[in-house]
């Protein structure tokens, strides 16, 4: 077992995750982020940061905005759409998300696990004024949301071992919360079918999901749905949902 670790770290360039992981740091949401932040959100020297974002700025997957803050550059999207468009799977579920979101008016994804999260890849939303406003790209902690406790429920124990034993890198707080997740995600499958997050991953947002493996082939995905608490009750979701979104699961992975 040591010689095969061994074996495996030669293989592993630590200056392209270097790299990678500064690609990965960026969120929906950032306007920009300067060396210092992204060498904050990386856990590596500024030094070494600025060697980095120079040589993605040349290669054209970061580029600098007017205040030379650094944003993800085009040639990020060549990956990207790359990606998606060997989904093949959006294309058989998206009819089916819609026209689950429009009847119950919630908003519903599937995604796909990057390390501790959960990336949306598809997303379609009813008309109501308070569906979620989550995008394509949005990213959800796996031990928190529905969407990712289905994941977790449904991955092999070898899998489950190796994203607790990720969460232990961290800390002890990400860790506790993974193992928390990954019991909750258990439970949840053995009685209900589903995963569920009510008020967990956000105070106010109600959530159940379920994991599949997609007909298409590939790595295993998981769909959710779910709103407002104000509007989709846990009893809601349950009782008139599940089932339904059951259904999705099975017909994507048959």
């Amino acid at each position: 077992m040591a010689m095969q670790a061994g074996l495996e770290e030669r293989y592993f360039i630590t200056a392209l995750a270097r790299g990678l992981e500064v690609l990965g740091c960026f969120r929906v949401a950032d306007k920009g982020l300067s060396n210092q932040q992204i060498a904050e959100r990386c856990g590596l020297p500024k030094s070494t940061i600025t060697r980095i974002t120079y040589t993605l700025t040349r290669l054209g997957y970061l580029a600098q905005d007017a205040n030379h803050k650094y944003v993800l550059g085009t040639a990020t999207l060549r990956l990207g759409s790359t990606m998606l468009q060997g989904l093949d799977i959006r294309e058989l579920a998206r009819p089916m998300m819609q026209a689950l979101a429009d009847s119950t008016g919630t908003t519903v994804a599937i995604a796909v696990r990057d390390r501790l999260s959960m990336i949306y890849v598809d997303v379609c939303r009813s008309t109501a004024a308070l569906s979620l406003s989550l995008q394509v790209g949005a990213r959800l902690q796996l031990a928190a949301s529905a969407i990712g406790r289905a994941y977790l429920a449904k991955a092999s124990e070898a899998e489950r071992q190796e994203i607790l034993s990720r969460s232990r890198e961290l800390d002890d707080t990400v860790s506790d919360s993974m193992q928390q997740g990954v019991a909750r995600a258990l439970h949840d499958e053995a009685e209900f079918g589903c995963a569920t997050s009510f008020g967990e991953w956000q105070q106010d947002i109600n959530g159940i999901a379920v994991s599949f493996m997609p007909i298409s082939g590939g790595q295993r995905m998981s769909i959710n749905c779910g709103g407002p608490s104000s509007s989709i009750s846990q009893e809601y979701l349950l009782d008139e949902v599940r089932p339904r979104l059951i259904a999705i699961a099975r017909r994507l992975e048959s």
